[in-house]
Order: C-alpha cells, then structure tokens, then sequence
C-alpha cells in the first residue's frame, strides 16, 4: 500500500531537483499530488456501471491522491467525473465510456504485419513481441477501447491506463491513436512504484533533469 507521507518526501525532493520542471510533462503536475477522493463516489461509480477498479488503485485514489504526480503529464483525477458536462454531447461521450469500462478488451497478439500501422517500433518489438497487442473490439461512441481506463498520458498521442474487466484487469499498458497496446506492468502498484523508484534515484534524476535541460536550450 501507499503512504502519501512517503511519496511526499520523494515529489520534495524531485521539486528541489527540478525546480523548474525541466522534465518533459512535469509542469503540469509539478511533483504534486491532488487531494483523495471520497472513497463512497467512486463506489458508486463502479455500481451504476458496473465495472471494478483494482483495490491498489482505489487505495490511491482514495488515501494517498486523486491524480497529480506521475509518469508523463500525471495521473488524471477520478473526481472528473464528479463534475457537471459541458454539454448534452460530452455527457453522452461520458456515460458510453464509463459504461464500456465492464467490458473486457479483445487484446490480439501483434503480429509483425501489423507494425506498419503501429506507432510500435521494429526495434522493440523484436526485444518483447509478447508485449504487444492490438485491440481488437473498440467503442466508437467515444474513439477509447473497451474495458481500458485512461490513467495519464505520455504526449504524442501515447496514453496509459488500467484494463478495467477480463482476465488481465488491474494490469497496465500504454496505449497509441493506433490501436496498439504495450504491457507496461502487472499491476497500478507496480507501475507507479516503478515510476517513484526513478524519481528516487538522485543520480538517474539529474541525468534526466540535465538531459531535458540541454535539450530546452537547444
């Protein structure tokens, strides 16, 4: 489980080592976690449309915060979907997303044929093909795949997000506007785990706020 003290302790230190958000995406959360949200919104949530989120995730989203901090731009916040739509459309959008989250993904092996359509390198795929799929049922009321809840996202038309129903939920990929997904970890803990543990190395940290820096001043 996560400790918001803890994490705390970790986004101060990236903020005195990064003080200038130099690191692509970080300005937008800038070492910031938002405050949790009410554990009973999210359950009812997960009732009126019948989807699960992971217990790690809802321990973060609940305990620790609700978005802020993360890898790429940050986490998006749950409580999104506490606010009012825009409009009769968005609300429309909104509610076919949220119902497609009970729906498991056909995620489909990717095959090299398939890396033309990809925004998945050659290179990396031949390191770990069994990493890559494609979807192969999609929600075209809202362009988002089924059973696929947005975390955050990279930039460049990446996102990542949690499988929501079926038999690989709570694992986490990435996700392209071409339909290609990425195994990115078993699990919401891990992934963000992993992210933490990078931040936390001071040596990697500078290397990567120095090279973003260098690239900036270009």
């Amino acid at each position: 489980m996560f400790c918001r003290e803890e994490i705390e302790k970790i986004l101060e230190q990236a903020r005195r080592m990064d003080p200038q958000f130099e690191i692509n995406g970080v300005d937008s959360h800038q070492y910031r976690l938002n405050p949790p949200v009410d554990p009973a919104f999210v359950r009812a949530a997960e009732e009126e449309y019948h989807f699960r989120f992971p217990e790690d995730y809802v321990q973060f989203i609940t305990e620790v915060g609700d978005g802020g901090a993360g890898p790429g731009y940050g986490l998006y916040a749950f409580g999104f979907y506490q606010t009012e739509p825009k409009s009769s459309r968005d609300a429309k959008i909104r509610d076919s997303y949220l119902r497609g989250l009970s729906r498991e993904p056909r995620l489909l092996p990717l095959e090299p044929d398939d890396l033309k359509y990809s925004c998945i390198s050659e290179d990396e795929y031949k390191q770990n093909p069994e990493k890559y799929f494609v979807t192969g049922n999609f929600n075209w009321d809202n362009d988002t795949p089924y059973g696929f809840f947005h975390l955050g996202t990279y930039g460049c038309a990446s996102d990542y997000g949690l499988i929501t129903a079926g038999e690989r939920r709570g694992q986490v990929f990435r996700y392209d506007v071409e339909c290609g997904f990425e195994l990115e970890a078993c699990s919401f803990q891990v992934f963000y785990q992993e992210w933490l543990d990078a931040v936390s190395d001071t040596e990697r940290f500078q290397k990567e706020v120095d090279e973003w820096r260098r690239i900036r001043n270009r």
